[in-house]
């Protein structure tokens, strides 16, 4: 009996005995967005074992180009060198530990010097020389001072890192999630990107990615925009702990006009005429809102024409992240169509955009509401009653597709219920 009593439950079913009756795998344990040792092992199990995006490689097309990024606590550099050679290494200075690259992004001219005692190191993190090192006698063997490479791959343009040497290859890991990848940014470029910090847990942002339920309640546009319309469009699990949400271009445009009105005192743009209710069964899946597992997120057209937008979440605590916007184009664009293609992302996607500012205060709130995690542990994931893994836009197939694989990473780090 004693064997039963401690027995590990599955990591399907760690949830299975919760208060509201429902599956394990349509409840959330609210614990997961607050507690600190939680946290630490989302970073080893899930940010130190994945392929997290860093960049795309049209941000660093010069040599000694570089982007910096965290991954599972580790600050790291990917940077462009010789022959166009794109490297991944751990920032971090191997004589006394300071950080090599200190900006976001920047150029090296081919070589990053340590902030603190001057040490050098070239494009792909090698140790190359230090002041007075004479001083050091025999003993400053260059090779074991190289700052540690990371595994890396790009593909269709985007760079990748993973701090595991056995993790799955990309292609692998990205499954059906990477042909839609190519159609995005496969003939694209990055114009630019901001970020902000976010007072939530980092899951916060993703699921809202996966949740289409929320916005004709949370975006004041977006709800007047369905007004008197039939939502259509998909919830897809795609395995893997990817998902995608696909739906017409559909919408009510005298709603938004009056919105407009209201808010400005002035005539809306003509353009929004353009928008039309569609009819019920309309196969033209325009929109896609793609989320891969575990914190990236991607909203293009089907086909990626016309450009779009990718998010990335980077936990910093258990209760705050950086939220990271990385606008695309296509290749060859006039300037004056990637300035007004940077401006309506922004005014929509940034911090205080239209559509992001209420997604970030619907997290502070979120944040909040978890100091009643004791009394109020669980929430509901259970919409969408269909079998399978596809169900309407705002189901919530994708989800438990995050869950599933979030819970088979984290295994006995998880509480049971």
């Amino acid at each position: 009996m004693n064997d039963v009593l401690t027995a590990r439950k599955t990591n399907e079913d760690i949830w299975s005995e919760n208060p509201l009756g429902l599956d394990g795998s349509r409840v959330i344990d609210r614990r997961i967005y607050v507690d600190a040792d939680i946290f630490a092992a989302e970073r080893e199990k899930i940010f130190a074992r994945t392929w997290q995006w860093i960049a795309h490689e049209s941000e660093i097309p010069d040599f000694g180009d570089y982007i910096t990024a965290t991954v599972g606590g580790r600050p790291i550099v990917v940077s462009r060198g010789d022959e166009g050679r794109i490297t991944a290494f751990l920032n971090t200075c191997t004589h006394r530990g300071a950080i090599l690259a200190a900006h976001p992004r920047g150029n090296s001219r081919g070589s990053f010097t340590c902030f603190y005692h001057g040490w050098c190191f070239d494009t792909e993190g090698k140790f190359t020389t230090a002041p007075l090192a004479e001083a050091y006698g025999e003993n400053l063997g260059k090779g074991c001072y190289d700052a540690p490479t990371i595994r890396h791959d790009v593909f269709a343009g985007n760079v990748f890192v993973s701090l595991d040497t056995n993790v799955a290859p990309l292609e692998d890991f990205l499954g059906a999630a990477g042909p839609l990848i190519r159609a995005y940014t496969g003939r694209h470029e990055a114009l630019g990107r901001v970020r902000w910090l976010l007072k939530g847990n980092w899951k916060l942002w993703h699921e809202n990615f996966r949740d289409n339920y929320h916005p004709m309640f949370t975006h004041r546009t977006i709800g007047a925009n369905y007004q008197g319309v039939h939502i259509e469009g998909a919830n897809i699990d795609l395995t893997g702990g990817h998902s995608l949400l696909a739906f017409p271009s559909q919408g009510n445009p005298e709603p938004i006009r009056s919105l407009m009105r209201n808010i400005t005192g002035k005539q809306p743009d003509p353009g929004i005429s353009s928008l039309r209710p569609r009819g019920q069964g309309n196969p033209d899946l325009r929109h896609n809102i793609m989320a891969v597992f575990p914190n990236l997120d991607f909203q293009f057209p089907n086909t990626g024409e016309g450009g779009g937008y990718l998010q990335h979440v980077t936990p910093t605590s258990a209760d705050t992240a950086v939220v990271e916007l990385v606008v695309f184009g296509e290749v060859g664009e006039p300037p004056e169509a990637r300035q007004a293609r940077l401006d309506r992302f922004l005014d929509a996607q940034a911090s205080s955009g239209k559509i992001s500012g209420d997604d970030t205060e619907a997290a502070r709130r979120c944040s909040v509401g978890f100091g009643t995690v004791n009394e109020v542990r669980w929430s509901n994931m259970d919409r969408g009653q269909t079998p399978g893994r596809e169900g309407i836009k705002n189901d919530e197939y994708s989800l438990r597709a995050f869950y599933d694989a979030y819970k088979r990473h984290m295994g006995d780090s998880l509480p049971a219920a």
